[in-house]
């Protein structure tokens, strides 16, 4: 038998980017690799060393409230004084040589060096969207393992950015089951809605694969776990 862990993602903002560059736009829905790299983040896996098996997870998302695309404007620009003051005696302290040198990471490998202007920066996030998540793996304690790890999480669980902490219920426990079963039969809040998208993760843009009209109801209790 099948087992599935499901996760609620709902939050007054959510981020799933699929590109790095100056201005962060969002998919408007859960990655695969986002949702990967929370589930290593909770098994306290540093970046880099996710491990392996973790790629083999089997991930589905139903669309409960699509939430409302937004873009919050940035600008960077160089310090004051005392600032830089601060951080160069901090470098120092810390074992590092020179001043500090305000280097932004523009997500091509390279940096922009703040000094002679200011970087302007586009961030895109989903407001008050809603998705559950279910996943699954060939290995049942491997579910059994993300289950505790997204209950006890060694680094936060954040949505796609670290200011983005998702609200409660967030864990819905582990049922017996596959992900596409599940999420077409668990009930829905979602007012109105006649029928949602359910979604296979399989890269980091994706289509529905398929609507279903799961039962509805108005309150979240029992669905914690």
């Amino acid at each position: 038998m099948t087992h599935t862990l499901l996760l609620r993602f709902a939050a007054p903002q959510q981020s799933w980017g699929s590109t790095e560059l100056a201005d962060r736009n969002s998919e408007p829905l859960p990655t695969r690799s986002g949702v990967i790299g929370m589930l290593a983040a909770a098994l306290g896996a540093e970046r880099g060393a996710w491990p392996e098996w973790l790629w083999a997870a089997d991930i589905w998302a139903r669309v409960d409230r699509k939430g409302a695309l937004s873009s919050d404007f940035h600008t960077v620009g160089l310090p004051a004084a005392g600032v830089q003051n601060i951080r160069s005696r901090h470098r120092k302290v810390t074992g590092g040589r020179g001043k500090a040198n305000f280097i932004v990471p523009v997500g091509n490998g390279g940096g922009w060096a703040v000094g002679g202007g200011t970087m302007v920066t586009v961030r895109q996030y989903l407001a008050d969207a809603e998705f559950l998540v279910a996943i699954s793996h060939d290995e049942e304690a491997r579910v059994a393992e993300l289950a505790h790890a997204a209950r006890n999480p060694v680094f936060m669980t954040y949505l796609g950015r670290k200011s983005f902490a998702p609200t409660f219920p967030f864990h819905l426990g582990v049922r017996e089951g596959d992900p596409r079963a599940i999420l077409s039969a668990l009930p829905t809040r979602a007012k109105g809605a006649s029928r949602l998208s359910l979604h296979h993760l399989l890269g980091d843009q994706n289509f529905a694969v398929e609507t279903v009209q799961p039962p509805t109801m108005t309150t979240l209790e029992g669905w914690a776990a």
